[in-house]
């Protein structure tokens, strides 16, 4: 019993001596800095009419500007994003917004948004886009005749297949070759997206449609010009090619990383070319996911990655989180953020440390003790981030700048 006790009171006193952990904070030097050195933007209730000055020397020689967001539905990042869109129009001269919605598909909105609604403008949006907020949008580059153009290779809705037919009627293409492609792509899109695909059923169509993609193209390029809307159908159609192309090769070797790789590699390659035929000489917003428009992802290629070596330091990257509240998945279904994590530095707790409801921190050169935060990895919850579900990152790797916002809610269908 005397041999029992011995241990016990042994194994106390090691245990004891054992450093106690304790959950990482923001200390009260940190939280000074984070104070000093963020701008309090003073948007009113909605969200809007907010004091962005301050963010007007970070952006004022920048050609491209690159606004995220952590999820694809929340209300108060959109109204957010959409009032400094109207200060980067009015006060730096951006006159382009590009946007994660296909390219194909915003290509009509675009040339014949003045004979149609805001809200039949956003129907050819990717489809948790399709909200109040984003009509907003629409009507706001109705009025001040703002270009819009998607760049993403994936399919957002069926605008593009009038236009496609409307183009190859009039240049004299035989109609067999287009007049139900489009159909087939969504019906061949629909067997590869799959879960339960097997390479060798779905090669033979899939290769056939991509032959007749290839064979349409021949065509338009044997009896067209080169103006600006057959230059977009035609870029639609390599894009069609692409996505089929590296869905079937998931099909074959279920790599979700080459999957994620093409696609982000696809619509950075759509976005230089926009920039090159459509808008060499203009001031562009590019708006999308945080994981898409991000300089640097730990273990994915992204498409910030792949547009960094040609524009360096003409883009700027602002990164947008959240501190509270809930918003909408891409299912439709309401999704409650979690609670600040208790184990490490959550960067809900650095949201929660700033007064106001938007604050716009600019992610500074160099690290300190005061600001080592945003140079070290912080847990960064409700968002996808990788593939292998990871819930950290290091900011200033990430992004440029980083918008705060309180607290967020469900947009308005």
């Amino acid at each position: 019993m005397k041999a029992i006790l011995k241990t016990q009171l042994l194994l106390l006193v090691l245990f004891s001596a054992l450093p106690f952990v304790k959950a990482q904070h923001l200390d009260q030097s940190s939280i000074s800095y984070l104070k000093k050195n963020s701008h309090t933007l003073k948007v009113n209730h909605l969200y809007q009419d907010g004091n962005w000055k301050p963010i007007k020397k970070h952006l004022k020689n920048k050609q491209i500007v690159l606004l995220g967001e952590f999820n694809h539905g929340s209300k108060q990042i959109f109204d957010t994003r959409n009032d400094l869109i109207k200060y980067l129009h009015e006060n730096l001269g951006f006159n382009t917004i590009l946007l994660e919605s296909g390219i194909g598909e915003l290509i009509e909105i675009n040339y014949n948004k003045e004979n149609i609604s805001p809200t039949q403008m956003t129907t050819s949006l990717f489809g948790p886009w399709r909200t109040k907020e984003f009509v907003d949008l629409m009507e706001y580059v109705q009025q001040h005749d703002l270009s819009i153009s998607g760049f993403d290779v994936q399919r957002s809705g069926r605008s593009f297949d009038p236009l496609l037919e409307k183009t190859a009627s009039q240049l004299g293409i035989d109609n067999n070759l287009y007049q139900d492609i489009e159909k087939r792509f969504g019906e061949q899109k629909n067997s590869l997206n799959n879960r339960k695909a097997v390479y060798e059923e779905v090669k033979p169509a899939t290769i056939k449609l991509i032959e007749d993609y290839q064979a349409l193209l021949e065509q338009i390029d044997l009896k067209s010009d080169q103006d600006q809307t057959i230059a977009l159908v035609k870029r639609t159609l390599h894009n069609r090619i692409g996505y089929l192309k590296y869905f079937l090769a998931f099909a074959k070797n279920k790599d979700w990383n080459q999957r994620w790789k093409a696609r982000d590699s696809i619509m950075a390659s759509n976005v230089e070319w926009l920039m090159e035929h459509l808008y060499k000489d203009e001031k562009v917003i590019i708006i999308a996911h945080n994981f898409h428009i991000a300089k640097y992802n730990e273990k994915e290629e992204v498409m910030g990655e792949f547009l960094k070596p040609k524009y360096g330091s003409a883009m700027y990257i602002l990164g947008i989180f959240a501190g509270k509240g809930s918003y909408s998945g891409n299912s439709g279904k309401e999704k409650q953020l979690s609670p600040i994590d208790s184990e490490a530095l959550d960067i809900k707790e650095v949201i929660s440390s700033l007064d106001g409801k938007v604050n716009f921190f600019p992610i500074p050169s160099k690290s300190n003790k005061r600001n080592s935060w945003a140079f070290e990895k912080i847990i960064v919850n409700d968002t996808f981030i990788d593939l292998s579900r990871s819930n950290e990152m290091d900011l200033s790797k990430h992004f440029d700048g980083l918008l705060f916002i309180d607290k967020i809610s469900p947009p308005e269908k």
